[in-house]
């Protein structure tokens, strides 16, 4: 539930929501809307949406318009050799839409310097979750996004300047991952998950790349 503040700035207001895991939230029926689920961090509310909706946050809307994939060089690939043999890897780059629906203006994302070296944030902006264990029976993988990536198409969605007041912008996040990883975008159970502009873990934006998806996928060259 939002409530309109007198600035005309949505608010999250919290109150009951249906589980996460009930049959109306899982496949095949995968119904939008707000659920909640118990997490490591507590309660978590997630907003869900199917890939050709628009995702309506508390401070901004989002759409995913289309991604690319192309082969890249993983520099720190000694660390994960199986995941990344011989330091070959994907580069998956989403472009997306971030609109600002508040009557004052919108910085969003992290304001991040501009540097050759690819970096990751603590508390990532963004995620990929794909339909892969990670471990525990039922876990996924969720890939945090790359900030500075190499070779990523532009301009990036994060460091632009402050959105005006209903206004848009579009850029770009990216996310390296294995060859196998990769082609699992798309399909069913990979996600995208943004969160709020505030960080709060309890509240997660999450568009469904796999439901009513169109085949927009573009292989793009390697760099």
């Amino acid at each position: 539930m939002f409530v309109v503040g007198t600035d005309g700035v949505r608010v999250f207001h919290p109150q009951p929501y249906p589980s996460c895991g009930s049959a109306s939230f899982e496949p095949p029926q995968s119904r939008e809307g707000l659920c909640a689920v118990y997490e490591h961090s507590g309660i978590v509310v997630k907003n869900l949406v199917d890939r050709d909706s628009t995702l309506r946050m508390p401070e901004y809307d989002a759409r995913v318009l289309t991604w690319v994939t192309t082969s890249t060089r993983v520099s720190n690939w000694r660390a994960e050799p199986q995941r990344f043999p011989n330091g070959r890897g994907r580069l998956v780059s989403l472009e997306v839409e971030i609109g600002n629906p508040g009557a004052q203006a919108l910085q969003y994302g992290p304001l991040i310097a501009r540097s050759p070296a690819p970096s990751y944030r603590s508390q990532p902006p963004a995620e990929l979750a794909l339909p892969i264990s990670a471990g525990r029976p039922g876990e996924g993988l969720s890939v945090v996004a790359i900030l500075n990536p190499r070779g990523a198409p532009g301009p990036s969605i994060f460091g632009q300047a402050p959105i005006p007041p209903h206004a848009s912008i579009t850029g770009w996040i990216s996310f390296v991952m294995s060859l196998g990883e990769s082609e699992l975008v798309g399909l069913l159970r990979s996600d995208l998950r943004l969160s709020p502009v505030d960080e709060n873990p309890n509240y997660v934006g999450i568009i469904r790349l796999w439901k009513d998806a169109r085949s927009d996928t573009v292989e793009a060259p390697a760099v």
